[in-house]
């Protein structure tokens, strides 16, 4: 009751008046305006097609409100009076909510009828106050229109609008780059893999297709040196997008095959012979209907044998054929030896998750991998996602607190940063504090836009979050990568930043504590990168850097100034 009366506090002086009267008597039909008047978000629509009968059943009013309805009109329905208001639709929320409905706020329980949607908006009837409700309010000097429970929210999360700055330590990592052989232009994005393609016992390095370069997968050879080769001989079965790619051996051969995330498309998995043949498996690869910007391979029901995971890029559907995915994330199981993938959806589609990045950790402790994703729906809580048995998961909405929705995630890693038992992920983010909430109300925090990283842990029973950095900005983490980088036998993360342009490194103490480490060697080009790979490359026990950069401009006639860069770790110091 009280979360309605702060929702309609700006209303109720109105709604008095109108109680006092006798319901209005029914007028002519405004005329619609025309669909083609410029309304911000594109032309409002109900959820669901519907004739004039149905709509002016729905309705109830005798007359239509139309496209752009007036917030401070009343419309007299079913026996009370209401207006129509209009709310961003990044709060919006349709979970476990009956058709016809949305919660207006993603986070509180409370749900609205819908009048109409488009894609920036939602409008919502909103009843107008009783004379029992008027005679209730308690503050009508300060009024809002976010309910009680969402400003609580806002209250409890205000904490998390502060910078924090981690503890310096007194260890430098030097690099040292060996790029020789590697693309300096180009367009290269999204993540590439590194693995032995050709069998002579040295990693390689694997790049998705240039963004508008051809099609074309690259292999580039290492020679456990630091110096790389294009592999033109290697042979591809059919073009495909850029996008991402993984590595592993689905056929048990000996040898390495390839699995492509091709972005509006689809997934695209080649068998390789290692000498650089490949040749195309589809049954059951969703080929089309599923595009998708990231993929990553994990023994998904413990068979043995690799299988691919895929999360979706987001809402779109240019070049979309096929049957589109009923799921925003697709597990492949891999059947007969790689020639055939069983499909396993993980989340229903109405789940808010998709993007470029995805994480995959034994976080519950049960046999079957877990994951956290990224998300570019704002006010999203379902980035982490649990197994409850075989092919089985569910988001862990956590009521806020451990994925918090107030913005966006994107790069992420996992792993045994605080326990040898379970994983943990660090994952990264971007929140927005609601500038329209009065300061009377809430006191505004002294960021109203930061950029994080956090630790999520599974020691307990519930999962915890622990912050370890955050900073004003509106630039989010786009590569992080994790590895024993300083060699003590603890996990560490590193991840890169905009502003200013460096890469961070974070050693870890193995109990989850962190702090920054001096990073010598390593520089961050300005052009975007999406990734940050972190792999032996040189065979000696360090982990290295990888990193691909699309180009700084795009259209006919872009720079095309993009690269790769192989950073080589040489070793840890300590300040004496």
């Amino acid at each position: 009751m009280f979360v309605r009366k702060l929702m309609i506090a700006l209303s109720a002086l109105a709604a008095w008046s109108l109680l006092a009267q006798p319901a209005p008597a029914p007028s002519a039909p405004a005329p619609q305006p025309s669909a083609a008047q410029t309304i911000d978000g594109g032309e409002p629509k109900y959820i669901r097609p519907e004739t004039p009968e149905q709509r002016k059943e729905r309705l109830g009013t005798a007359e239509d409100p139309g496209l752009n309805p007036d917030p401070a009109k009343k419309f007299w329905r079913f026996g009370r009076s209401f207006t129509i208001e209009k709310f961003d639709r990044r709060w919006a929320n349709y979970d476990d909510v009956e058709p016809g409905f949305v919660r207006p706020f993603g986070f509180v329980n409370v749900q609205k009828e819908l009048y109409q949607q488009n894609d920036k908006y939602v409008w919502v009837w909103m009843p107008e106050a009783t004379a029992e409700e008027m005679s209730a309010m308690t503050n009508p000097k300060v009024t809002t229109k976010y309910p009680e429970k969402q400003i609580d929210y806002f209250k409890s999360m205000r904490t998390e609008f502060f910078e924090t700055t981690p503890k310096d330590n007194d260890v430098t990592v030097r690099f040292e780059e060996s790029s020789e052989g590697l693309p300096t232009s180009g367009s290269w994005r999204n993540n590439g893999a590194v693995a032995d393609m050709n069998g002579d016992g040295c990693p390689d390095i694997i790049a998705p297709p240039e963004r508008a370069g051809g099609n074309v997968p690259a292999i580039f050879l290492g020679d456990c040196k630091g110096h790389w080769k294009y592999w033109a001989e290697a042979k591809f079965p059919r073009g495909v997008d850029y996008g991402s790619v993984v590595a592993a051996d689905f056929n048990h051969d000996g040898k390495m095959d390839l699995a492509f995330g091709v972005h509006l498309t689809g997934v695209f998995i080649f068998l390789g012979d290692g000498k650089g043949n490949f040749t195309e498996v589809t049954n059951g690869v969703p080929t089309t209907g599923f595009p998708t910007r990231r993929v990553m391979i994990a023994d998904v029901d413990g068979d043995g044998w690799p299988d691919v995971v895929a999360i979706g890029e987001g809402p779109t559907s240019a070049r979309q054929k096929g049957d589109v995915s009923d799921s925003r994330m697709r597990v492949l199981l891999n059947r007969d030896h790689g020639k055939r993938w069983e499909n396993v959806d993980v989340v229903p589609r109405s789940t808010p998750i998709a993007g470029d990045w995805l994480s995959i950790g034994n976080f519950n402790g049960d046999k079957t991998p877990d994951f956290y994703t990224a998300s570019v729906f704002f006010g999203g809580t379902s980035s982490l996602i649990l197994s409850k048995g075989p092919k089985e998961w569910a988001s862990s909405y956590t009521d806020g607190a451990v994925v918090p929705g107030m913005g966006y995630y994107y790069a992420s890693t996992a792993g045994k940063f605080s326990s040898a038992k379970r994983d943990d992920a660090i994952v990264s983010y971007i929140r927005f504090w609601p500038t329209d909430l009065p300061e009377q109300i809430v006191a505004p925090p002294p960021v109203t836009t930061i950029v994080g990283v956090d630790r999520i842990s599974f020691a307990d029973k519930e999962p915890k979050r622990t912050p370890i950095v955050r900073w004003a900005g509106n630039n989010a983490v786009w590569g992080m990568g994790a590895g024993d980088f300083d060699h003590d036998g603890n996990r560490d993360f590193m991840y890169t930043r905009y502003n200013p342009r460096e890469a961070v490194l974070m050693l870890g103490d193995g109990k989850g504590g962190f702090t920054r480490a001096k990073v010598e060697g390593l520089t961050i080009a300005p052009n975007t990168n999406y990734d940050l790979l972190v792999a032996d490359v040189n065979n000696d026990g360090l982990p290295d850097v990888i990193l691909m950069y699309e180009s700084s401009t795009k259209g006919a006639f872009a720079q095309k100034d993009g690269s790769i860069h192989v950073f080589l770790n040489r070793g840890a110091t300590k300040t004496k």
